[in-house]
């Protein structure tokens, strides 16, 4: 099957074919530019990061192939972070971001392929992270919440 849509996913969905222009030109890129920002929004919604995966985090692309009616017909990775738990959690949160939002009129093909970067960035923790904080920390943020007292009676 072929597709004739390929489409780089805005700073996802960078650049669509052009159209023979049969409506206003500001109203085309309008709408192109709002599927396009539904799109990330319903990806972004579906993010998690997987417990068991690297701190540093990465970044995957993932082709999508859509239905005219934006039901999504199949995923494949195209670009791997390095990990199989991001990988997988990449796959993972565009099947649950489906079915996605219908394209706008001026997109004319039956069978529409997107390209989608999907970034997961590093984990920020605490050091101490699932554990309660040591004591010498404890024992710092009641000298600061001690000082804060004195300083502002009441606060």
């Amino acid at each position: 099957m072929k597709f004739s849509l390929l489409a780089a996913f805005l700073g996802l969905l960078a650049a669509f074919p052009a159209y023979a222009q049969t409506g206003a030109p500001d109203t085309q890129a309008n709408s192109l530019s709002a599927w396009k920002r539904q799109i990330s929004n319903r990806l972004a919604s579906k993010r998690t990061y997987p417990h068991n995966s690297p701190a540093e985090g990465g970044a995957a692309k993932v082709l999508l192939v859509l239905d005219r009616t934006g039901n999504l017909i199949s995923s494949a990775l195209v670009e791997s972070t390095g990990s199989s738990e991001l990988d997988a959690a990449a796959l993972a949160m565009v099947e649950a971001a489906a079915p996605f939002p219908e394209p706008p009129a001026e997109i004319e093909e039956n069978s529409l392929r997107l390209t989608a970067p999907i970034v997961f960035k590093a984990k920020t923790t605490l050091p101490w992270s699932g554990s309660p904080p040591p004591a010498e920390s404890a024992a710092e943020q009641a000298k600061v919440d001690a000082k804060m007292r004195s300083i502002c009676h009441g606060c």
